[in-house]
């Protein structure tokens, strides 16, 4: 007999924590030296996708292609460069505001502790382990687990389902108290609907995998937009210290907790909705 979506999207989510919990710790470790950490990131990624194409061959027995992981054509590789810019620049834009706004100040350059070539290799890396974890995220949650609920409920449903789902991991350590639980979490169903319009709207996940690599990315290794309060985050190229409100810059425990972000992910989609649907007319 065959099982149930939620039997099989639970079962999925399950075989996918262990996986990837367990093997990055495997192959990574606590504190991994670069090569290992970059060769454990493309282990954990293929092994994803692999068992995301085992369970949708023998679980759901339907065809791979609806996961959204279809080989790039021209017309991808356009919506895979138009997400990263776009992915660079909306971080671009929360850091230009902070600034103006004065919530926060840049106290030092990576580059000048590791000069040109040390710059490119740690950006370089830095990129390749968002791209991998994007594809992590981006397969399992807006591939297999919505594919699985769009095809058993409604859209609407699926789309704040997987926003639910998606929200849940990312706060299972705690948050600064329940205003800013509240507001991280509509922050990570926003993000998770944008990135369903996006697999949506241009036929595969490949600019949503863009995207969210590249807003991590920008976030962690380009404009040091980590947590408020913490030293230089990541050794990212600008070393940005936050210290305005924690409405503004985002909790203690979480650095996407804050309004600013909000307000730019319903602009970004509002955006992408109008843009894609003038030029689907």
């Amino acid at each position: 007999m065959a099982l149930t979506t939620g039997w099989r999207v639970s079962g999925y989510i399950v075989c996918w924590l262990l996986l990837y919990g367990g093997l990055s710790y495997l192959l990574a470790g606590p504190d991994p030296a670069v090569v290992r950490n970059v060769v454990a990131h493309l282990d954990v990624a293929a092994a994803v996708v692999a068992l995301t194409a085992l369970f949708r061959r023998y679980v759901d027995r339907r065809p791979w292609r609806d996961i959204g992981l279809v080989r790039p054509d021209r017309r991808q590789v356009a919506w895979i460069a138009g997400g990263f810019a776009a992915g660079v620049a909306v971080i671009g834009a929360w850091f230009a505001l902070q600034l103006a706004l004065g919530t926060a100040t840049i106290t030092g350059y990576e580059l000048t502790e590791r000069g040109a070539a040390g710059m490119a290799g740690l950006l370089a890396a830095g990129l390749l382990f968002y791209v991998t974890s994007a594809t992590v995220e981006e397969v399992a949650y807006r591939g297999y687990i919505f594919q699985n609920l769009r095809e058993a409920m409604p859209a609407t449903g699926a789309v704040l389902l997987v926003g639910v789902l998606f929200a849940t991991p990312h706060f299972l350590a705690g948050s600064s108290g329940p205003l800013h639980l509240a507001i991280g979490a509509l922050d990570y169903v926003l993000f998770s609907t944008l990135m369903i319009l996006a697999r949506l709207r241009s036929g595969a996940l490949w600019a949503a995998i863009s995207f969210h690599a590249a807003w991590n990315w920008a976030q962690d290794y380009v404009f040091g937009t980590g947590v408020a309060g913490e030293d230089d985050y990541h050794n990212a190229l600008v070393h940005l210290r936050l210290h305005g409100s924690s409405l503004l810059v985002g909790g203690p425990d979480n650095a996407d907790t804050d309004v600013l972000t909000v307000v730019l992910e319903v602009l970004l989609l509002v955006g992408l909705w109008s843009w894609t649907r003038r030029r689907s007319s």
